[in-house]
């Protein structure tokens, strides 16, 4: 009988040790997959807590460093604080790309919903979650979404995951972003989870996600923080050479070839030194713009909110910018 209870414990201290090992294993690994950036923040934040077994982790390691500046120095004097835009957007940033120096601020953070500026995260965590060439199924949700869509998209189709970006970045498609979002969280649920995860772990205090496209009026943010994601979406070579483009040809599974136009009108008109990057426009939302302007070595951003005219709003801070030196004249 002794030998028998000295067997019993023995297993059970094992037991105790094998659970031990597993939970510290699991501990180790979410930490490392909640890794936030080191360089250049503006507010040192914790990592958020674990979430529940049951909602979604990010299955991604450390967050790259960007080439350039993580946010824009709003603590600086802007260089052009002296203009103003009538009737102008609500809010807005100018900023050079390489060093985050700001240009010029118009209530640079306030809350503002921000329509398929919302697109800029789920592109961002699309390319880590998809190759170019694996392929997405398109769900009846992603099928059934309204707004701004992309042809061809019907339920059951399998479409490489680099068209489904091309709709999202170039005509700002909402059925790609669903796609996208339910092939890489299970749910589009799920995704928006992520996305507002990786916009803690961004330092991105004003921001917050309510769907994976934009058309919910609670997806929010500020110029401040749209200028920050897109610092990082530059720093993305499959971004950039998407957001680019003034048109694409694409298959989208089946059936003919479907050409996709940006809604980028400084794309569309050629503007001088114009590289992208996303447009959005709700009507509660009013117009809203990230626009990239490289002319030589020197690359501005230009944010846009809640304007009547998001494209001539970018234009006047381009040519202002020119005037004062900071940009190349076109």
């Amino acid at each position: 009988m002794r030998l028998l209870a000295l067997v019993v414990a023995l297993a059970a201290g094992a037991a105790g040790l094998l659970a031990t090992g597993m939970l510290s294993s699991s501990e180790g690994s979410a930490d490392r997959a909640a890794g936030a950036p080191t360089a250049m923040q503006t507010v040192a934040r914790l990592a958020p807590p674990l979430p529940p077994v049951s909602e979604p982790q990010e299955a991604v390691g450390p967050l790259p460093e960007p080439a350039g500046a993580a946010h824009v120095d709003l603590t600086q004097r802007s260089l052009l604080s002296y203009m103003r835009l009538r009737p102008g957007p609500k809010a807005g940033l100018a900023f050079d790309l390489a060093d985050g120096k700001m240009l010029w601020r118009h209530h640079a953070t306030a809350v503002r919903p921000i329509a398929s500026l919302t697109k800029l995260m789920t592109a961002l965590l699309a390319i880590e979650r998809f190759g170019p060439d694996q392929l997405v199924r398109i769900t009846r949700a992603a099928d059934a979404v309204g707004g701004s869509r992309m042809g061809g998209l019907r339920a059951g189709r399998r479409v490489r995951a680099d068209v489904l970006l091309k709709g999202l970045m170039i005509s700002s498609a909402n059925n790609a972003a669903v796609a996208l979002a339910i092939a890489g969280a299970g749910s589009e649920r799920a995704w928006v989870a992520l996305m507002n995860r990786r916009a803690k772990l961004l330092g991105l205090t004003c921001t917050h996600y309510a769907d994976a496209h934009g058309l919910d009026r609670r997806n929010r943010s500020c110029a401040a923080d749209v200028a920050a994601l897109a610092m990082r979406a530059m720093n993305e070579p499959r971004i950039v050479k998407i957001a680019r483009k003034r048109y694409a040809r694409v298959w989208p599974g089946s059936g003919k070839k479907l050409t996709l136009y940006t809604t980028n009108h400084l794309l569309r008109e050629r503007y001088p030194g114009a590289i992208g990057l996303k447009t959005g426009y709700t009507r509660f939302a009013g117009y809203c713009l990230v626009a990239i302007v490289q002319r030589g070595e020197q690359r501005i951003g230009i944010v846009v909110l809640g304007s009547r005219d998001s494209f001539g709003d970018a234009r006047r801070v381009a040519r202002e910018a020119a005037r004062m030196g900071v940009l190349p004249a076109a």
